[in-house]
């Protein structure tokens, strides 16, 4: 059973001042964007249990959540079931609007290339206590299994850091697409793995 509350908790806590929050969070103190980045991730974590995966780190320090194609974008409904609609009001609006609009964007290569049973990684954080042990590459390596055994032949993600793309092409990624993002002037880096 996945800890809803600390994978949200270390996500939010692995976010914080990350390129695309600090354009969502702009004027935003880091005590407020940690707030809405852990109500934020728990939605997302709860979605990603029910309809797919979430790993998470055994000392609470990091997470990994996916969703197959066929579950991505996950729809109106299930998102209601998921309890996005209260996402406004727990995050922000403006923020969420710019979150909201960035990930559209830079997830929209995917969107158009990824196979049918293709992996969507919606997120892999790791707090920065946990950093530099290795969380990283242990839950990307079961997350991958997992995602293999549930049939899926390609596994996707992006990632708006540079340092990431250095990770994760270590991990077995490939870049596919390297672009600014229009609605936040954040780069962002769309990868697959192979």
């Amino acid at each position: 059973m996945v800890n809803l509350t600390l994978v949200s908790r270390s996500l939010g806590r692995a976010f914080v001042n990350y390129p695309i929050m600090n354009f969502a969070f702009q004027g935003y103190t880091d005590a407020e964007q940690l707030q809405g980045l852990t109500a934020l991730w728990y939605k997302v974590a709860a979605a990603s249990s029910t309809y797919s995966g979430v790993v998470e780190v055994e000392d609470g320090n990091g997470a990994i959540c996916w969703l197959p194609r066929n579950q991505y974008p996950l729809g109106l409904w299930k998102e209601l079931k998921s309890g996005m609609i209260t996402l406004p009001f727990q995050v922000g609006f403006r923020p969420l609007s710019r979150i909201v609009r960035h990930y559209h964007e830079s997830e929209k290569y995917t969107l158009e290339h990824a196979s049918a049973n293709a992996g969507w990684i919606c997120v892999v954080g790791v707090a920065p206590e946990g950093q530099g042990k290795g969380h990283c590459r242990r839950m990307m390596e079961t997350a991958i299994d997992a995602m293999r055994a549930q049939g899926m032949d390609e596994i996707w993600l992006t990632t708006d850091k540079d340092v990431n793309v250095t990770i994760y092409k270590k991990l077995g990624f490939q870049v596919m697409t390297e672009k600014v993002i229009s609605s936040s002037g954040v780069k962002s880096w769309t990868m697959k793995y192979v």
